[in-house]
């Protein structure tokens, strides 16, 4: 499923919220990668946690790392 890009669904991500151990770990920014598309700079991946996410669950995502491969196509 396509992940609509709205406030709500923003302010429900947990990337940004200290949560995330490669969003933290690469001192990313901004969010909602799973529907904006991948991080701007490099990442290295750490640990996912995209499926504690309630975005994740109200969308039926089932990929992680969203930060590294961009928006989920739907």
């Amino acid at each position: 499923m396509k992940v609509p890009n709205t406030n709500e669904n923003y302010e429900k991500c947990i990337c940004y919220r200290d949560e995330c151990p490669t969003y933290n770990e690469n001192k990313l920014s901004g969010g909602l990668f799973c529907s904006r598309g991948k991080s701007e700079t490099a990442v290295r991946k750490v640990r996912c946690i995209c499926d504690e996410c309630p975005v994740w669950a109200e969308c039926n995502l089932n990929d992680y790392h969203y930060c590294t491969k961009g928006a989920t196509e739907g």
